[in-house]
């Protein structure tokens, strides 16, 4: 089989994901970060509900030709006063109480004489307009409007508006249960002592933790030594937690060496393979599949830089597009280089880096090592810039194609 490039992958799985069906759940709004809305959320009243003070002053009936008004009495927050307020008369009101039905004008606290006491007189100053600082009923939207549409993710914004709409539940795309699996001899758990030619089990954690920024939470995972002696008992394991996953995906195991096992676990799944290598550096070694049972199986590489890419230019957009999102595709856009570069490009080579703005353009800024085992100088990484093949030279002020990853602060 052929290899891909990203793009063409990513086809290969918009096809696969075509034919999804979603399964819906109610889950608590305090629990649904990450998910997908599976309905439109409507309101069900008027937002606001109420006229309401913008700001803290006196509410009163304004008449242009009075200048002096007694003060009647005091509205907070969450009180409601319902005795006609009239002319010459005013109460005094804190911002976002709801307005007397017998007032039309909030005047500012500022632009008042006197103390506010009940009982007592104030004195406006200034030039007045009838209606002001007055939030009326329905300023941001009527009963019945939707308010957010279903297909999209659930942030903390969105957890904001739900509960300020009054949900305790929502319906959300029920999210995945996903396979995380590790690979290799060398690889040890942190605490272990780093013996010559050992590393430890960062990709785990990557993995794991990026899923977890996107809000899946139902993760087992397991690793796979290689060691010949306990393959049959690593995948027989492996084939037992593949039973109650959707998604699997693996780290190492997926490229030529002799000890790559990860496509004989995918051969004893019954996976029909989409893609066995990716048209890209670093980050070749990728694998795509899907199961009898419509399980997707992502392979990336053993190697923390290349890992990195693949989930970024390949399990990103795809998981996004699984659990539901309309939007799902990863944000492009041109950017000036801030540097010089110089490698050959067999295949499309993704620069690791990150995007700073200046002078009023986006500029891109590569990591000073950027090759498939370099680890250390993710933390900064915010994109990827794309330097098409047969591209080998890139000299700053060229401008390229660069995928956005999120925005981090910028650090020197």
């Amino acid at each position: 089989m052929k290899a891909v490039t990203v793009d063409e992958a990513l086809h290969l799985w918009n096809e696969i994901l075509e034919t999804q069906h979603h399964r819906m759940e109610s889950v608590a709004v305090s629990a649904a970060k990450g998910s997908v809305l599976a309905e439109d959320i409507v309101a069900s009243t008027d937002v606001p509900a109420f006229h309401k003070s913008a700001m803290d002053g006196y509410a009163l009936a304004y008449d242009p030709n009075c200048g002096e008004y007694i003060i009647d009495g005091i509205i907070g927050a969450g009180v409601v006063w319902d005795t006609p307020v009239t002319t010459g008369h005013a109460v005094r009101i804190m911002t976002g109480a709801p307005v007397p039905e017998t007032c039309d004008t909030v005047i500012m606290q500022e632009q008042a004489q006197g103390s506010g006491e009940i009982g007592s007189r104030i004195t406006i100053q200034g030039t007045q307009q009838k209606g002001s600082h007055i939030i009326p009923r329905g300023e941001e939207c009527l009963a019945g409007t939707v308010v957010i549409p279903k297909g999209t993710e659930v942030t903390s914004a969105v957890q904001t508006i739900l509960t300020g709409l009054g949900y305790i539940d929502v319906s959300v795309y029920a999210m995945p249960r996903i396979l995380v699996l590790t690979s290799g001899h060398e690889v040890i758990e942190p605490g272990e002592p780093l013996t010559t030619g050992k590393i430890y089990n960062s990709n785990r954690m990557m993995i794991c933790s990026l899923l977890d920024d996107l809000g899946f939470r139902r993760i087992t995972h397991y690793h796979v030594s290689d060691a010949p002696d306990k393959l049959d008992s690593e995948i027989k394991r492996v084939l037992e937690l593949s039973e109650q996953a959707d998604i699997i995906i693996s780290s190492g195991g997926v490229s030529v060496g002799m000890f790559d096992t990860m496509p004989l676990i995918y051969e004893k799944l019954g996976a029909k393979t989409l893609y066995e290598r990716i048209q890209m550096r670093p980050g070749a070694a990728s694998y795509g599949a899907v199961t009898p049972k419509g399980q997707l199986i992502f392979g990336l590489s053993g190697n923390p830089g290349a890992a990195f890419n693949g989930w970024h230019l390949l399990v990103v957009p795809t998981l996004r597009r699984y659990k539901g999102i309309k939007n799902w595709s990863t944000p492009v856009l041109n950017c000036v280089m801030d540097c010089d570069l110089s490698k050959r490009n067999a295949f499309d080579r993704y620069v690791q880096g990150k995007v700073i703005f200046g002078d009023g353009q986006p500029r891109f800024v590569a990591n000073r090592h950027f090759n498939s085992s370099s680890m250390l100088g993710l933390y900064t990484v915010n994109a990827l810039a794309c330097i098409p093949q047969g591209v080998h030279e890139v000299h700053e002020g060229d401008i390229f194609k660069v995928y956005l990853l999120g925005f981090l602060p910028t650090i020197e």
